[in-house]
């Protein structure tokens, strides 16, 4: 470099040697004849020797020393710029000298120019910026346009721009406005000289050691990061191949590496350019040691901002290598005066390391709506920060019900004497890195090689405050941490985000990972908000990726997280980062935080927890100690966020909390009552066991009673007007419903009359306010409600819970209570008008719900029809038309039979029941006995005959009964005794007749009792037993007539078209009858949906390969059929339930599994089946045979359907076509095991779908995709893309970047597909449920079969047999 100056300083002109006056005077009369002649094409030049022009061009270059005040330094310039282009093409007004070889001349020129950008008193004149400019823009052709350049010009104008930036940047020299176009113009050239003629080493050399003392510079730092994202973008490409993200850069940035440069030159420019500006951290050691005089002189003040852009041009470098960062450039303004800026960004462009984007992705473009897409920031410098910037904010993927203001630009001013240091200090707010949402790409290098690269700069930058360098000399490290907290705030969040990017089965050096632990634990402590801002936002999935030695950091994690969710306001942080952000990235960490206590337990933590437990707490130095502090964490976050996304986010945490503490409970009471057994087991041990397992029992109900409490409050108070969270509050509350604890029943009463509340305010909204949304909550809630009645059937027991429901149903139904405050109405008297028709459907599923589990019998048989029946009678085919069919309120089909009195004891009657609800059959026996009586329990109805024997059956004796005792006459009478009169005192007329005739009737009755007596024969009594049974017995008519379903009323016609009578009757005799009935009993009673698990290896890519793993259990993860064992219970396809509804129990599911890895689960003999009162979830693993099965079905079914299309599929194509339909539907979730976390990324949905001919336009949108990934440390980290449409927020329980422990991995994935599916269904108004669907059918028999009799025919009809 010394010797490069010394050179260029050599030359002197030897018009130098004379007065001022005679050099200029020179100067002035040689160029003005040479600037005359520029431009016209037939003008001459005037010098035709060498000597000529070598004499010129010393008084030239003299010219160009002289002041400014005239044009002389103007015609000097203009001359020369003309003779550059000499090497572009020949002229007339070039001397022919310089045309014959113009290297050397051009070489000799550029060593002139020189002199022009040396210091001068008048450099801030509008005259010499242009002419600096002109020489700029001149050189820039120069090199653009000339094919002739030789290595030594090359080399000479390498020089001449290395030279003059020198003179323009290098210190004491503040930065000029030239400094931009200057440093750009060298990045331009020096990247042409790379691809034309490759500079020499000393050259490199010589770059370096100047851009070193440029580096104070912000025009130096910029241009640097634009040269190397530039040669990034190149390279990439080279080293990944074409399927790696590109790394884009603006046109103009992309310019800069000529296209014709080789591959190989690429490389080594690229590592040449990067190390070209040494570690950034140089420039906080040279700034640290000067005091603030020199500071202001010298401009140290733009240090800091200068080490923030040079950190985030290093955060672009290695989001480019992670395959994660896409830059967008904006178009360069008009060169700024007095500012280091030559472009601009937006103000919501935030740091690299706080906003990305990705390369497209089969299913990137359907990712859920979570509220964490932020723009990506550019290349190119921020905004300074004292100008208003009215740009409109770009758009934001939130979900449609997080309706969130657009914010205003951030306007922010430091307290500094210079206007270049803000200008490269970060805008504010920073947002949220939405790691979870973008993967990096599975090519992506490894982590060390990345480390290798720029580790040490990261390490450093991160560090600063603990440099003892810096601290020696450094007094006030708090001011030195705020003053250079941007760049170590970019360092961190880099070095997070590097770590995250950890491939599955990759190994990380040990002294990157320690020092990586060192700068989280220095970084968190000091708390300094902007670097523990960057921190918690780029390290959402940094728990989750199976970091060796990460979970020691979960106290320190655990302390800012409780600063940052625990804190309503966060006033350290305003101005500096967006509080939701902030909020949301904390969320994510501590959803991957809450399954770790839980499972390590007993795990003694290396890192002190001094200060951080209680002194009670006498396992201090393990996990379970935080399992407190998580939960508490999690309820107080739900307390002080009041966003709606996060809202959610932390609910969907809540149903995995409590069911992982349940499981742990209910293992620990299995493993008690088991140790209990064992005769090994001491009384000592059993007692500590017994009580810790207690301990964990209580804890779980503690926990499922705080959450249900918070949950109820919130749903009627704060939460009921966001519908978003009201009803993913209402999914967790059904989720809860199900964790088996052991709590009162007034907590689970609570809950029901909460919802009851809820719904009311819901329905009592002005008619304005209702919309689909609004009806879709209400729905939600009865759906909610359903599932605790069923689950908890005892609630109605309680007289007031269940008139609360039932006057809910009726409001549900009708629109309206008949009990209103004081005013009773009656129901005949209100007229229907419910909310909507999907909100009446709702409220008629939950009066089904308490039809069928209040009271409930046990035995109820809910799998017998006709046939059925008729075969456990031993009867023929024919014999089905003795069933009779009725019809009750134009809603309920009663089948009736009345077996023959032979084949049964007592008159019998078996009854097959079909409505909304169901089918269900009821054997009924009438037994002969008074209503008022006692029913009997024994077989024989009538007792047995005894003989009895005349001796023994007594004889009637004459017993002389006294109403009055027999001694009354002897005790005289009194007054009182007259106080009464006799009755011949008080008789009438009329009444004497009465007493006369009634004293003949007794007379008479006398004369009869005393013939018998007369006569000698004796009164012989007899037994008195019940009269033999009739052998024709019209059972259908008592049952009608008992149940009041018999009456004049019910059977008279309405006399109205289209209205049968309350009882009618149907006739089966009419052809299809029968097939209807079948297809009935073939629509299900409950909802059933259906979902579909995948297991992937690592490195597959094709769907063949990934169907072909379950054939064999070698090809999966034991874990993987565990996972399949929780999800249900092996059911055989087509198989007829058993009495009860009984399947085969989850016992048989090794025996059913056998050797295969799952694929005995793909539809075509079993599958796994989630069954309760409310769903029927079928989950079926799909193998390569599965498929051709599946589309052969679907060809046959289809061509039997287009033959007869009004009938039925046959009972043995029954299973098939039912798997088709479930495999053809629109919607379908595919649930993933991945091996590997990065081939997410690259999963073949196309190919899935293809496989099955189910792919249309839309069908990749209408995929859930629920991807699982095993973790080392037993845990489960979950990635689900959903459907990126949905109107109603997040889907519970399981969200992108949660974890889940083994225990309650099945529990959350189902519930999951019942949400998911719920979801669907509330968003499609062509989705009834199954009560409605049967009811449609129902009509639909009824409007077809229904017989019109009059009265007489009816009646008459009933008594023929």
């Amino acid at each position: 470099m010394d010797e490069s100056l010394a050179a260029a300083q050599g030359h002197v002109s030897a018009l130098s040697c004379f007065p001022p006056s005679v050099g200029r005077d020179v100067a002035v009369a040689v160029v003005k004849p040479l600037a005359a002649g520029l431009g016209n094409p037939n003008t001459h030049s005037l010098l035709r020797t060498d000597r000529q022009v070598k004499w010129t061009m010393e008084v030239l270059c003299y010219g160009l020393t002289l002041p400014l005040d005239r044009d002389t330094v103007k015609l000097c310039v203009d001359v020369y710029t003309d003779w550059l282009m000499a090497l572009v093409f020949h002229r007339s007004s070039t001397p022919p000298p310089i045309n014959r070889d113009p290297n050397l001349y051009v070489q000799k020129i550029l060593r002139h120019l020189y002199f022009l950008f040396l210091p001068r008193s008048d450099q801030e004149s509008p005259v010499y910026l242009t002419l600096c400019q002109q020489v700029l823009s001149a050189v820039r052709s120069l090199v653009r346009k000339s094919s002739m350049m030789s290595r030594e010009t090359w080399e000479t104008l390498l020089h001449f721009l290395l030279r003059i930036n020198h003179a323009m940047l290098a210190p004491p020299t503040a930065a000029g406005v030239l400094s931009d176009l200057s440093m750009a113009v060298f990045l331009e050239v020096w990247l042409q000289s790379c691809s034309q003629c490759f500079p020499s080493r000393l050259l490199w050399q010589t770059c370096r050691q100047m851009l070193h003392s440029w580096k104070h510079q912000p025009a130096v730092v910029e241009q640097w990061s634009r040269g190397t994202a530039a040669l990034t973008s190149r390279l990439l490409p080279l080293v990944f191949g074409s399927s790696f993200p590109p790394f884009k850069v603006s046109d103009e940035d992309a310019a800069l590496v000529p296209a014709a440069m080789g591959d190989r030159h690429v490389s080594h420019t690229w590592f040449r350019f990067l190390h070209m500006f040494s570690n950034p951290v140089d420039l906080v050691r040279s700034a640290s040691g000067a005091s603030q005089d020199e500071v202001l002189k010298t401009g140290d003040d733009q240090l800091p901002g200068i080490f923030f852009r040079a950190m985030r041009g290093v955060n672009e470098l290695v989001n480019a290598f992670l395959g994660v960062a896409v830059v967008n450039r904006e178009q360069p303004e008009q060169l700024q005066l007095n500012t280091g800026i030559t472009t601009r960004i937006h103000f919501r462009d935030r740091l690299p390391s706080l906003g990305v984007s990705v390369s497209q992705s089969p299913f990137r473009d359907h990712l859920p709506a979570h509220g964490l897409l932020r723009p990506r920031s550019g290349s190119a410098p921020p905004t300074p920060v004292n100008i208003h910037v009215t740009d409109p904010p770009p758009p934001r993927t939130s979900p449609p019900s997080q309706k969130r203001e657009p914010k205003a630009p951030y306007k922010f001013s430091l307290t500094s004497s210079s206007r270049h240091y803000s200008s490269l200090l970060p805008p504010f707010p920073l947002s949220l890195c939405s790691s979870l949402q973008h993967l990096p790409h599975p090519l992506r290098c490894n982590l060390d090689s990345l480390l290798h690269l720029f580790g040490s700069w990261l390490f450093d930058a991160a560090l600063i405050t603990t440099d003892s360098n810096l601290s020696g000399r450094h007094s006030d490290v708090t001011l030195l941490s705020e003053r250079w907290a941007a760049g170590r705030a970019e360092a961190c969040g880099t070095l997070c985000r590097i770590f995250t990017c950890k491939k599955t089965a990759e190994n990380i050096l040990s002294v990157y990972l320690s020092r990586f632990y060192l700068v989280l634990l220095q970084s968190l402590q000091e708390a300094c908000p902007l670097v523990v801002a960057s921190i918690l936002l780029n390290s959402t999935g940094l728990f989750c990726c199976d970091l060796k030695g990460i979970n020691l950091l979960l106290p320190t994690f655990i302390s800012v997280l409780e600063s940052v969710l625990l804190d309503r306001d966060l006033i350290k942080f305003k101005g500096l980062v967006s509080l939701v952000d902030l909020r949301q990235a904390s969320i994510f960490i501590l959803l991957s935080l809450l399954p770790l206590p839980l499972q390590l337990r007993s795990v003694q933590s290396q890192v002190s927890l001094a200060g951080k437990l209680p002194a009670s707490d006498v396992t201090g130095g393990n996990f379970l100690c935080l399992k407190h502090r998580l939960f508490s964490l999690l309820i107080g976050a739900l307390q002080t966020e009041t966003d709606t996304c996060n809202i959610q986010l932390l609910l969907s945490a809540m149903l995995n909390v409590v069911h992982d503490s349940a499981a742990v409970a209910a293992a620990g009471s299995l493993q008690q009552e088991m140790e209990s057994q064992s005769k090994r087991t001491g009384r000592t041990r059993r007692n500590s066991g017994t009580t810790s397992f207690s301990g964990q029992s209580d804890a779980a109900a503690v926990l499922w009673v705080h959450m249900v409490h918070f949950l109820t409050r919130r749903l009627t108070s704060q939460w009921r007007n966001d519908s978003a969270v009201c009803l993913l509050a209402l999914e967790v509350l059904g989720g809860l419903a199900k964790v088996e604890v052991q709590v009162e029943d007034m907590e689970r009463r609570r809950v029901v009359s909460s919802v009851c509340t809820y719904i009311v305010f819901q329905c009592s909204r002005p008619p304005p306010l209702h919309s689909k949304d609004l009806h879709s909550i209400i729905v939600a809630a009865f759906f909610c409600l359903n599932i605790w009645l069923t689950r908890h059937p005892a609630l109605l027991n309680q007289q007031e819970c269940l008139s609360e429901v039932l006057e809910i149903v009726e409001l549900g139904i009708s629109g309206s209570k008949s009990r209103q405050k004081q005013e009773v109405k009656w129901k005949e008297e209100k007229e229907l008008n419910p909310a909507s028709l999907r909100v009446k459907e709702a409220a008629e599923a939950t009066l089904n719900c308490v039809m069928q589990v209040s009271g409930a019998c046990t035995n109820v048989d809910r799998s017998l029809n006709e046939d059925a029946v008729i075969g456990s009678y031993c009867l023929t085919d024919s014999n089905l038309k003795k069933f009779r069919y009725f019809v009750l309120e134009s809603s309920v089909i009663l089948g009736l039979l009345e077996p023959e009195p032979e084949q049964a004891q007592s008159p019998s009657l078996m009854v097959v029941i079909r409505g909304p609800s169901g089918c269900n059959s009821w054997s009924l026996q009438l037994h002969l006995l008074p209503r008022s009586g006692q029913a009997l329990t024994q077989n024989i109805l009538i007792p047995e005959k005894r003989s009895v024997t005349p001796e023994v059956s007594g004889t009637q004796c004459g017993v002389k009964h006294h109403l009055i005792p027999e001694n009354i006459k002897r005790f005289p009478s009194v007054k009182a005794d007259q106080s009464i009169p006799a009755l011949h005192n008080t008789v009438t007329h009329e009444v004497q007749q009465q007493l006369d005739y009634l004293q003949a009737a007794l007379k008479t009755q006398n004369q009869i009792e005393t013939q018998p007596r007369g006569c000698g024969h004796s009164g012989i009594m007899t037994t008195c037993r019940p009269p033999l049974p009739v052998s024709n017995f019209q059972v259908t008519r008592l049952f009608l007539s008992h149940l009041g379903l018999l009456t004049p009323e019910s059977v008279k016609d309405p006399g109205i078209n289209g209205i049968l009578a309350p009882l009618a009757s149907l006739d089966s005799s009419l052809p299809g009858f029968s097939e209807k009935l079948r297809c009935l009993d073939q629509l299900p009673s409950r909802t059933c949906e259906s979902a579909f698990v995948l297991y992937m290896r690592a490195g597959q890519r094709t769907a063949t390969e990934i169907l072909r793993n379950v054939e064999n259990y070698r090809n999966v993860q034991i874990n993987f059929l565990d996972f399949l064992s929780s999800l249900g219970q092996p059911e055989e396809v087509g198989r007829q339930q058993q009495v009860g509804g009984a399947n085969p129990s989850s016992s048989d599911f090794a025996a059913v599994l056998s050797d295969s890895g799952g694929a005995v689960f793909d539809g075509r003999r079993f599958v796994l089946k989630s069954t309760d009162a409310l769903m029927d979830i079928t989950f079926i693993v799909p193998s390569t045979q599965t498929c051709s099965d599946w589309l052969k079905s679907s060809e046959e079914a289809s061509s039997s359907n287009q033959n007869h299309p009004d009938s039925c599929p046959a009972e043995g194509m029954k299973s098939c076509c039912c798997f088709s339909e479930v495999f053809d539907s629109k919607s379908k979730i595919l649930i993933v095991w991945a091996e590997c976390f990065e081939d997410i990324e690259r999963f073949p949905l196309s190919d899935l779908l293809s496989e099955t001919r189910t792919q249309t336009e839309n069908s990749a949108s209408n995929v859930h995709l629920l991807f699982i990934h095993p973790l080392k440390t037993g845990l489960y980290r979950i990635c689900f893309h959903g459907n990126v449409s949905s109107k109603l927020g997040l889907v519970a329980p399981l969200v992108s970047g949660s974890v889940v422990s083994r225990r309650s991995l099945g529990f959350l994935v189902t519930e999951m597909v019942i949400n998911c599916c719920h979801r669907r269904r509330l968003e499609r108004d062509s989705a009834p449920p199954p009560h409605v669907r049967r009811k449609h059918m129902i009509n639909d028999i009824i409007l077809h079969y229904s017989s019109r009799r009059s009265e007489p025919a009816f009646y008459s009809g009933l008594f023929h047999r």
